[in-house]
């Protein structure tokens, strides 16, 4: 399997590659990284697709996904009950290995010096924008690859819980529901996250205007017909209640919003990246807390006045599982955000 290996760390990141897109010396390369329960097998649909665009995509299964390297027990500690002192330095460190693995796979991919579009899903946002926030903190070296080949930064579908974001009252996630025993949470919120919303007038950013719980009926859920051996081929079960499910959780919202706010809207941290774009995708049929956390993230923008860009791009009527259910748009708005 390939990977990438930190230097001077024992930690190494599984990736998959398409390669290069023929003989062409320049293109863009779309490295995604998975949110909580689906690993990077989640975009396999994408892959066949990379050449007939023109682009190159990597996959990278985040610690603790097949073939990637667990957490220690010391971490799995900080995760589930650490200080907020302890919880920053862990996710501090995790955006400098996710930073430092990108460079590898810049180097050991042969990328080209320009190009590169990172993009988080789901609760890869969090991920993607420690890496972000990190930029200060990497060596002399990995900064200059980085602020030369990446040249845009692609959040998408954010949930708000991936942003450090307090839930409004009311709201549900099958993940917190203490009614289901902890072995349902994970196959109802899979049912609860691959479903389709229809949702009131979002245009005043009104909560009362979310559909938490209720999925369009008239639209299967992503995966409602796969065959169980398939789907376990594009999930791990195992990890939320070792460190995902925690990480979305209020008392580690402070510390993710944080870490947000300082990869977004700090203009050492934007600076750094020198012209490095934002982009900020997401569909229109998602779970709630994905408009939520596009309103929170709107609110913080308005107050940075102009100084941190984000270009938004919404995908009408798009569940959470775009990247399954129409491969084709999802790969060409991806490549759009490259161009905003």
């Amino acid at each position: 399997m390939p990977t990438v290996s930190i230097p001077g760390k024992d930690i190494q990141f599984f990736f998959t590659d398409t390669g290069a897109p023929g003989t062409v010396p320049s293109y863009t390369t779309l490295i995604l990284v998975h949110g909580h329960t689906y690993h990077s097998a989640v975009f396999q649909k994408l892959l066949p697709l990379a050449a007939t665009r023109s682009v190159r995509i990597v996959c990278i299964n985040r610690r603790e996904y097949p073939g990637s390297t667990p957490h220690t027990a010391e971490e799995l500690r900080v995760y589930a009950s650490g200080s907020d002192q302890e919880r920053t330095a862990l996710m501090n460190e995790a955006g400098v290995n996710l930073a430092l693995a990108i460079d590898e796979i810049i180097q050991q991919c042969n990328l080209p010096s320009a190009g590169v579009a990172l993009a988080g899903w789901s609760l890869g946002n969090t991920f993607t924008m420690a890496a972000m926030g990190s930029i200060l903190s990497l060596p002399s070296e990995t900064q200059e690859r980085l602020q030369t080949c990446v040249e845009t930064i692609i959040m998408w579908d954010p949930p708000s819980h991936a942003l450090g974001i307090a839930s409004p009252p009311n709201a549900y996630v099958p993940l917190y529901d203490q009614e289901l025993p902890p072995a349902a949470r994970g196959p109802a919120f899979g049912r609860w996250v691959t479903s389709y919303y229809i949702h009131g007038d979002l245009s005043n950013h009104d909560p009362d205007q979310l559909n938490y719980r209720n999925a369009d009926p008239s639209r299967k859920a992503t995966y409602e017909d796969m065959p169980i051996g398939e789907l376990l081929n594009i999930v791990d079960y195992s990890v939320g209640g070792k460190c995902d499910t925690i990480l979305t959780e209020p008392p580690f919202a402070s510390v993710v919003s944080a870490l947000v706010n300082k990869a977004l809207f700090d203009p050492e941290i934007r600076s750094a990246w020198k012209g490095t774009k934002v982009a900020y995708m997401y569909g229109t049929a998602n779970p709630w807390n994905v408009h939520f956390g596009l309103w929170d993230v709107e609110g913080r923008l308005a107050s940075a006045k102009g100084k941190a860009p984000i270009a938004f791009r919404p995908i009408e009527n798009a569940n959470h599982f775009v990247m399954w259910e129409d491969p084709s748009l999802t790969l060409d708005e991806l490549i759009d955000c490259t161009k905003a």
